[in-house]
């Protein structure tokens, strides 16, 4: 191939388009810095702004969007930009720009391998790959083979030393992976935001992205929302792992709830109109919930829209809008813009404001079947919250036909988990839990098991998780109590007396199946 310094400017474009003119990105000046290359001809080394304008053969507007991404390597003396010949030579050629890293990255590649292989994971060969490039490329293929949910990479101090931290959240805890040199960080920060489409000159402020990652030979493709966060130390980032549509089995028997829930559930999703709620912390499950409910209602003859921060999985059949607060996207002016469209059925992705609540409740009360997420602690929470935040408890007590609170408990890994007789003590504690729950206790099965651990589940005892949750449907009783601000506990208390079966229950119900431990069941209920 003929190189950019010899190239036309013609066969230069044609260059780039055939190399998607994307694939050689460099660090951006200030942490990564641009190893300084030999001179590989009389000609200039370092051109200015014009000159690689020239040499690239491309706009000014280009060249500076190439700098803003860091896919052109550029350094800043006093006020002009000055580019070494070499950098763009690789950059219209397709590779990866030569950088100059303060510490050796090997120690970090190497453990990144070793953790991968112990994970069961394929290495990717590393010749003729950027190293940072390479480091990035372990982090996210080692967290999938640990079934991570998401990736933490953060500076630390660790007593004396800083260093940067690499930790993976698995079933709900984070367990550490790697420790590296700090001076290591911006580098790897840098590669993180040019997969996630960030600015990597932007250390100042909050960014966020999504990266696309195909693992090659038949792995299939993963997609991870990325969170990156200036610090006292350096950067941090998140990469939350989000499951694809096939990956995600979005019908309401795939929940896992009880009988009585997922009765109610159904109910609702084939109402005609009315509100959904889902609620709970972060991290809970909501999402999920919500698709499978919406999934259940949408049909040929039905017209469904969501509004979501961000869209993590697409849904067949629903038309999705990504709510875009900076851009000026809000949740307020979607859902108007939805309302438009001749709905049948909406998502609301979280109600966050009173503006978002009453377009939601009045949605409901208009023809429409909504779902939505709300944080709360229990069901009965979620009418009050939504009564308070509306400001007209008669509007809530009319529009909401369920509300679903739910948290995920550790599933004891099926290869080592053990029969188990519990303590005296814990076993009054989860009769007592269930009975206030609405379970009657000699109701209860007796297949409790203890986490042991083995190779397969990372000598955790647990692999995956479950879900347990409390369903309140409401009747004419719970809408007099919302209507007159009852408080949380009367309108919980009737709902136990019309069926409900309370969250610390289920978590005994299933604990006592053998499908989670006592101790995780007991530790829901205290909470």
């Amino acid at each position: 191939m003929t190189t950019g310094a010899q190239a036309s400017p013609g066969r230069r474009r044609h260059e780039r388009a055939r190399t998607g003119g994307r694939r050689g990105t460099a660090p951006a000046p200030g942490a990564a810095v641009p190893a300084a290359p030999p001179p590989e001809s009389a000609e200039p080394a370092l051109l200015d702004f014009e000159q690689a304008l020239a040499h690239l053969a491309t706009t000014r507007p280009t060249l500076a969007r190439w700098l803003r991404s860091g896919q052109v390597t550029g350094m800043k003396v006093g006020r002009q930009w000055r580019f070494y010949r070499q950098d763009l030579d690789r950059f219209l050629r397709g590779e990866s720009p030569r950088v100059g890293l303060p510490v050796a990255i090997e120690p970090l590649l190497d453990a990144l391998t070793a953790r991968l292989l112990a994970a069961g994971g394929a290495v990717p060969a590393r010749a003729g790959g950027a190293p940072v490039a390479g480091a990035v490329d372990l982090m996210v293929r080692l967290g999938a083979a640990l079934r991570a949910g998401s990736l933490h990479l953060e500076p630390a101090q660790d007593g004396e030393a800083r260093t940067a931290r690499l930790r993976y959240r698995i079933d709900g805890a984070l367990h550490p992976a790697a420790s590296f040199d700090l001076r290591l960080l911006p580098a790897v920060v840098e590669q993180w935001k040019r997969l996630a489409g960030g600015d990597p000159r932007e250390t100042a402020a909050p960014q966020d992205g999504r990266v696309r990652f195909d693992l090659g030979g038949g792995g299939g493709r993963l997609d991870l929302v990325v969170g990156f966060l200036p610090a006292l130390l350096g950067e941090a980032l998140v990469a939350r792992y989000v499951p694809s549509t096939l990956e995600v089995e979005l019908a309401l028997p795939a929940l896992g709830l009880a009988a009585g829930d997922q009765a109610r559930l159904e109910r609702a999703a084939r109402a005609p109109w009315g509100l959904v709620v889902v609620t709970g912390p972060t991290g809970c499950g909501k999402t999920t919930t919500l698709y499978a409910g919406l999934n259940r209602a949408v049909g040929p003859q039905v017209k469904a829209l969501s509004a979501e921060s961000p869209v993590e999985c697409v849904l067949p059949g629903v038309v999705q809008v990504a709510v875009n607060e900076r851009a000026g996207l809000g949740y307020p002016r979607v859902l108007r813009g939805i309302l438009h469209n001749d709905p049948d059925v909406i998502l609301v992705g979280e109600i966050r404001d009173a503006e978002t609540a009453l377009l939601t409740l009045r949605a409901a009360l208009t023809g429409h079947l909504v779902f939505t997420a709300l944080h709360t602690e229990d069901a009965a929470s979620a009418l009050t919250r939504l009564a308070d935040v509306a400001g007209d408890a008669y509007v809530v007590a009319d529009a909401v036909k369920l509300v679903v609170a739910q948290r995920l408990v550790r599933r004891l890994c099926p290869g080592c988990a053990a029969p188990a007789i519990p303590a005296g003590g814990e076993l009054a504690e989860a009769h007592g839990q269930a009975r206030a729950g609405g379970v009657e206790p000699d109701r209860l099965p007796a297949a409790w098991r203890a986490a042991v651990g083995c190779a397969r589940c990372g000598s955790t005892g647990y692999r995956g998780r479950l879900v347990v949750a409390e369903t309140l449907e409401t009747n004419p009783e719970l809408a007099a109590l919302v209507r007159r601000g009852a408080p949380p506990a009367e309108v919980r208390a009737a709902a136990l007396r019309h069926g409900m079966i309370s969250l610390a229950a289920h978590a005994v119900q299933r604990a006592a199946a053998g499908e989670t431990t006592l101790g995780e069941a007991l530790a829901l209920g205290r909470r």
